[in-house]
């Protein structure tokens, strides 16, 4: 190409170039905001904190009574089983009540004749006190009328009583529940000859229940009873029901210097005995410094607090952490109330790292 003809073809390239160049947009300055962290914030604040002593234990009916025949005889009917729910004077078993009836029917015949002797010596005594008025009858034989009279009378008084207690063995001949409960154990079956005493049921309720908490020994000098405890069953989930610490027993072993504590309560309705229990007692309340567990964070230097300064800038504060107290964090040291912490986002933080807080205007 002849240097002309590159000077006149150079030119318009150089002044498109020109013409963009100006058209162009200035570079932007380096935007210290773009690379701001987003994160919301809390207040640390200062308030009374519960010291726990956590413990899992289990749960056990306060009445389990274990329902007996209280007479002797053969089964011939057992009306539960295993977890059958039971009222009160529900029948639980039935005995062969033969005899007893039997027994009844000769104790209250006995009564019957000894009542008519009782009411024909009546007659001969008061007819002997009228002949002896007038000198007919002797004395002696008056004597002897009312003597007999008198131990007729006894003799009739002691088999009415042979025919109340046959009466109350024949009652008792149908075994019914003493208590509301649920059948834990059955030890008989239909068929089966039991003696007097003999048990036959066992009931568990589930008005009353005691509640044991096993503790290691260095927490058993700081337990006393009354202290508060807070409990949870996984049989009713959600639900804290709030109790006094009770007896406080000691299991020592050879390989054991353990203890438990004991808890008496009334069933909320839906707690089962048997079921685990996690129990946590209120050693002591102080005052701390309390923020959500989201802002304390793991680094290479512990647990730390990033707090929110003037400038939009954080600064990283190492921290002793206590009691978790649900969705909020204890803060034992390196921290003062009425800070701002970074909450949401702090995970992404390290120091001096800047922020922008969400919901707060430029």
């Amino acid at each position: 190409m002849r240097p002309l003809a590159k000077r006149l073809f150079g030119q318009p390239l150089a002044a498109l170039a020109v013409t963009l160049a100006a058209c162009a947009p200035e570079a932007p300055p380096p935007d210290t905001a773009a690379r701001a962290v987003a994160i919301t914030t809390a207040q640390a604040q200062s308030r009374p904190v519960e010291v726990l002593e956590e413990s899992i234990g289990y749960i056990e009916t306060e009445t389990a009574p274990m329902v007996a025949a209280e007479v002797a005889g053969r089964l011939t009917a057992v009306e539960v089983e295993v977890g059958d729910a039971v009222t009160a004077g529900q029948v639980l078993a039935r005995l062969d009540a033969q005899d007893y009836r039997n027994e009844l029917r000769a104790a209250r015949t006995e009564t019957a004749r000894l009542s008519a002797l009782v009411d024909n010596q009546r007659r001969v005594v008061e007819r002997f006190r009228s002949l002896g008025a007038d000198r007919f009858v002797s004395e002696t034989a008056l004597d002897e009328a009312e003597s007999q009279l008198k131990a007729l009378i006894e003799q009739r008084a002691n088999a009415a009583a042979r025919a109340d207690i046959a009466a109350r063995a024949l009652d008792k001949t149908t075994v019914t529940a003493p208590v509301p409960g649920t059948v834990q154990q059955r030890l008989v079956s239909a068929g089966t000859y039991v003696s007097a005493g003999q048990t036959l049921v066992q009931i568990a309720t589930r008005e009353a229940l005691r509640i044991h908490l096993p503790f290691p020994e260095t927490a058993l000098g700081r337990l006393a009873p009354g202290q508060k405890v807070y409990l949870e069953s996984p049989t009713a989930p959600g639900q804290v029901l709030t109790a006094t610490l009770g007896e406080l027993r000691p299991m020592v072993g050879t390989h054991n210097r353990a203890g438990e504590a004991i808890v008496q309560i009334a069933n909320p309705g839906t707690w089962s005995p048997g079921a685990s229990v996690t129990g946590r007692v209120v050693l002591t309340t102080r005052t701390s410094v309390v923020v959500p567990d989201v802002a304390v964070v793991l680094r290479p230097a512990g647990r730390v607090v990033y707090t929110v300064n003037p400038d939009h800038t954080v600064s990283q504060n190492v921290v002793t952490v206590g009691t978790r107290l649900g969705n909020e964090v204890e803060i034992l040291s390196g921290l003062n109330p009425g800070q701002t912490v970074a909450k949401d986002g702090a995970h992404y933080l390290t120091d001096k790292a800047s922020v922008r807080v969400q919901g707060e205007q430029s």
